[in-house]
Order: structure tokens, then C-alpha cells, then sequence
């Protein structure tokens, strides 16, 4: 059904039909014809107004429009970091492989070998620089066995042998280790306390000169050319001096010397 109200011609024709049926209806009555065209009148401009009315009220009142739908922002969603459990395997990385350390040919440390014992500069062994000595002396009990006869007389000098081993010597200030011999001049082949790097007692001048960059001459009024047999050279590791000597080929390593002092004494028990 169309509820739009007529308008332009529609609605002309609308208002002279309705006036025609008026009219026709009513009865030609002398005494009531003014009453009836009255009314008819009446009706007719009712009809005009309630038509024009209905239009106005029908622009009046608001229609129901149908708006674009206003655009909405879509709220973004931050991706939620997914954590990953402890225990579980990484996905995409690598795993990582050890890598197997250098397998070292020292032998480990024993107290009863010497040839295990390390010389770092504050220690030869289980022996301290600095120690009590009558703890430090203790501790070679085991390896050495202390020389008796034609022992050194001066309480402050011990010496120490081992069949197979460089001969050890423990010398004694205020008390305390002051300084570690080992080795002698004459004899090279025996084995003994090495440094980290190997070196002691036996080995080559030439090796320990390309082994330490910081190897230093120590030259004393006794042994002054650093060409010549009993030559001194000397590097520092933590505050003392580890001092090789040469033998009498002037090439070979006789005796190592760890002291606080650099030159090697000339004679332990003079």
C-alpha cells in the first residue's frame, strides 16, 4: 500500500473528486441549501487542510534514514610473546656442541712425584713461598728424602734427594721459605718441577728464549756474559722470580731458581 500523501496533479484530482461526490450526495433542499454548500464547503477545505497538513507533518516529522555506518577503528592486537620453558629445545637455533678442551700431556699432579709439581713463582709444588718453613718442609715428605750425611751445617739449608729427580734445596729466611732450588749445574738429566709451559731443569736455553718474551739477563759480577756456561735469565710470576741457570755448555738449563731475589746464589752452604 503507497502511504506517501498525493501531490501536483494527483492531488488536484483528488480534491475535485472529493468535491464532486460531495455535492452530488447532497439533496437539493431549498430551506437547508445554504446549510448543506456550507457544510460541503467546510468538508472540502477539512479534506484541503488535512491534506496540505498531512504533508506538512509528513516533512515535519523525521524519517528513518539509513546512514553510512560510521568507520570503526579495528583495534590492533600486539602478538603475545610466547615464552619458551626452560627444559624445552629451541626451535631454529643451532644446539650447541662443547668443544672438547686440548687434552694436556702433563701428567696430573701427585704429591709424591716431583715431575708433576708445577713452578708457578709463589709456589714450587706443594711448597709456598713465604710459607712457615717448618709446614713447607712437611709437605716434601713422601717425594724426597732429606740429606743426612755431608749435609749442609747451616740451619738455614736443606736439601732434599730422589733417585731419579733433580736434587731439591730449601732455603730459609726469617723463618719463612725464601727460596727454591732445583736441579744442579752438573747434572742435567734428571727430572723434576716444571713450569706450566714445561720448562725446568734440562731444558734448552733457545726454547725458554721463544717460550718467554719477557726472559731477562741477570747479570752479576760472578757470571757477567750472557754467553758463557752459569749464565742467569729470569721471568716474574706472581711476585717472585723464576731464574734459570745454564750449565757448562752454556746451552742447557742446570738449575731453576723461585726467590723473591732474581740471582741465583753462587754458593748455598758457604
Amino acid at each position: 500500500m503507497n502511504t506517501e500523501p498525493p501531490e501536483g496533479d494527483d492531488l488536484q484530482r483528488m480534491l475535485v473528486s472529493m468535491k464532486q461526490n460531495v455535492l452530488e450526495r447532497a439533496t437539493p433542499r431549498p430551506k437547508r441549501h445554504g446549510r448543506r454548500a456550507g457544510i460541503a464547503i467546510g468538508v472540502v477545505g477539512v479534506l484541503l487542510l488535512g491534506v496540505a497538513g498531512g504533508g506538512v507533518a509528513l516533512g515535519l516529522i523525521p524519517t528513518s534514514i539509513t546512514a553510512e555506518p560510521v568507520p570503526t577503528a579495528t583495534p590492533t592486537t600486539e602478538p603475545v610473546p610466547t615464552e619458551t620453558p626452560s627444559g624445552a629445545p629451541v626451535v631454529g637455533r643451532p644446539t650447541p656442541t662443547a668443544t672438547p678442551s686440548p687434552e694436556s700431556t702433563r701428567p696430573p699432579y701427585s704429591a709424591t712425584d716431583p715431575s708433576t709439581w708445577t713452578i708457578s713463582g709463589s709456589e714450587v709444588g706443594p711448597i709456598a713461598l713465604g710459607g712457615p718453613i717448618a709446614g713447607e718442609l712437611d709437605d716434601l715428605d713422601g717425594a724426597y728424602s732429606r740429606v743426612v750425611e755431608n749435609a749442609c751445617p747451616s740451619p738455614t739449608i736443606t736439601d732434599w734427594q730422589r733417585d731419579g729427580s733433580a736434587p731439591l734445596t730449601v732455603v730459609e729466611k726469617d723463618g719463612t721459605v725464601w727460596g727454591v732450588a732445583i736441579g744442579a749445574s752438573t747434572s742435567t738429566e734428571a727430572s723434576g718441577p716444571t713450569t706450566a709451559e714445561g720448562f725446568g731443569a734440562g731444558s734448552r736455553l733457545d726454547d725458554l728464549r721463544a717460550a718467554y718474551p719477557d726472559l731477562t739477563f741477570v747479570q752479576s759480577q760472578i757470571f757477567p756474559d750472557p754467553n758463557e756456561s752459569f749464565s742467569m735469565w729470569t721471568i716474574e710470576r706472581n711476585g717472585y722470580h723464576i731464574t734459570f741457570q745454564t750449565a757448562e755448555d752454556a746451552q742447557t738449563i742446570g738449575t731453576v731458581w723461585v726467590s723473591s731475589f732474581a740471582t741465583v746464589p753462587y754458593e748455598f752452604c758457604g
